[in-house]
Parts: structure tokens; sequence; C-alpha cells
């Protein structure tokens, strides 16, 4: 099984997430299926990880687990509409360990590049204009959302001051940085649905086009994380 994992583990999650997609695509008949491919999306990839070699002691690797098992808790509230506020909670530790995960791998004290300064104002603007757009949609639920929009922008700046860092600035712009910014896409998908269009103007096959940035966020923030911890085990 580990060897397999090791070999074959994306492709497993990616099997799993296109039976997702496909359950979303069939319609309301095939809920079951598609809240259990939802679920294992996450193990998967996790298991993925976790069987890698030269993975299993590197620093950073337990902050790494633990943000995937907040997304895959995440994953499982979400399913139920009513579990909005546990859901996006378990997000909040996924977007915490990535935070404090980037930071150890380049400090905050470190030289910051002039594209983390751009990064800081584009994304305070973006955050301004969803606040602005949806915050009368969304009552009481507008200062935790408010909590997790500043969140998830810092991992998403961690990563791009990551990308300041020599040994890591490959894996950073084409992994970290793309994932963290497929997760912002589908995360404001998703509150604009929630807060705006399924009220007003529902848009048709939206939870598809939200679970497609969130997967290859994943994707690409788990491989990033893979070529992080074997590429630093083979330097050392």
């Amino acid at each position: 099984m580990k060897s397999f994992f090791t070999k074959w583990g994306l492709t497993v999650s990616l099997v799993v997430i296109t039976i997702h997609f496909l359950a979303q695509l069939f319609g309301e008949e095939y809920k079951l299926i598609e809240g259990i491919s939802k679920a294992l999306f996450l193990p998967t990839l996790i298991m993925y990880l976790y069987v890698q070699p030269n993975v299993s002691n590197k620093p950073g690797k337990g902050l790494v687990m633990i943000g995937l098992v907040g997304s895959f808790l995440g994953d499982v509230f979400l399913i139920s509409k009513s579990l909005f506020i546990p859901g996006m909670i378990a997000f909040m530790m996924t977007h915490v360990c990535n935070i404090l995960f980037f930071s150890k791998i380049y400090s905050t004290k470190k030289p910051k590049a002039t594209i983390l300064y751009a990064a800081v104002f584009l994304l305070g603007s973006f955050c301004v204009f969803m606040y602005l757009q949806l915050s009368g949609g969304m009552g009481k639920l507008i200062y935790p959302i408010l909590v997790y929009m500043a969140l998830i922008s810092s991992a998403a700046l961690m990563a791009i001051h990551v990308s300041n860092n020599k040994p890591t600035k490959i894996i950073a712009n084409n992994f970290w940085i793309p994932g963290m910014l497929f997760f912002l896409a589908s995360d404001s998908i998703l509150a604009f649905n929630k807060f705006d269009w399924s009220r007003n103007a529902p848009v048709e096959n939206i939870g598809l086009v939200i679970m497609i940035t969130y997967g290859l966020a994943q994707f690409l923030l788990v491989k990033g994380f893979q070529l992080y911890f074997t590429t630093k085990a083979t330097a050392e």
C-alpha cells in the first residue's frame, strides 16, 4: 500500500476528485457519491505526502499535516450547509498552519521583495472589495469571515514572501503561490455564491467551479510540500 501511494497517490486523488465533479454534474440522485468523494479527496493527498521517501522526519511536516487535516475536516463539515461555521474554523486552522510553515522556511524578518508590498496592496484591496460587496448579506457572520479573509490573505502573502528565498523560489513560484491564489479564488467564489448569487441570481454549476479551483489549490500545495521536503533531504 505504501509503495502504491508513493507512486500513484496523486492519480488516486485525481480519480476521486473527478468522481466528485461527475457526481455534481449528474445531480441530486448522486449526492451520496458527491459527499463521499469530497470527504475522501484530502485523505488521499495526505497519504500521498505521508508515504513519500525522505519526508518523515523533516521540520515543518507536522504543521503541514495538521493543516491538511484541517482542510479534510473543513470538507466534511461543509458537506452540510448547517456546518458552515465549523467548516470555516477548520480551514482557518489550515491557513494558520501554512503561515507558520512558510515562516519557518523564510522568516518575516528576512528581506522583503517589492512584489510582496504590491501583493499586500492588491490583496488588501480585494478584501475591502469583498467586504463592501458582501457585508450586507453576511449578517453576524461578517466578523469571523473577516478573520478568515485575513488568514487566507496572510497565507498567500507568506507564500509570496517565500519566493524571495533562493532554495524555495522555484517551488513557491510554481506551486505554493498558484496554490494559494486558487484557494483564495475558490473561497471568494464560495462567499459570493453563499451571500449573494444563490439569493439573487443563482449560477448554474457554480459548485463545480468552486471545487475545481479548490482541487487545483490542494494539488499544487501538496505537490509543493512534497518537493520541498524531498529536495531538502537531498541537499542535506
